[in-house]
């Protein structure tokens, strides 16, 4: 079951790409652009994909694939964590 999550970014929108990329961790994958893409990677919980669309500020999120023991509010959170890195 997807799940969907919208957070708001009103910084460089390549910037973010960036983030989105470091997210996915050196086993994820990532393919896209200011628009939208799509996104997976690993945790030692198991594997995660989603994708998102960037309209304005605000990136719109859905989550396709996630380990059983991770729940939805765990993922949000990690994003929202690895948007606010520098």
């Amino acid at each position: 079951m997807a799940n969907q999550f919208s957070l708001n970014y009103p910084g460089d929108k390549k910037q973010l790409l960036e983030k989105i990329k470091n997210a996915a961790g050196s086993k994820g994958q990532f393919a896209g652009n200011e628009s939208q893409g799509s996104f997976e990677g690993d945790t030692p919980l198991g594997k995660f994909a989603g994708s998102y669309s960037i309209q304005g500020d605000t990136i719109n999120i859905t989550i396709d694939k996630k380990p059983f023991l991770l729940s939805h509010g765990m993922i949000k959170d990690e994003f929202e964590k690895a948007l606010k890195k520098a």
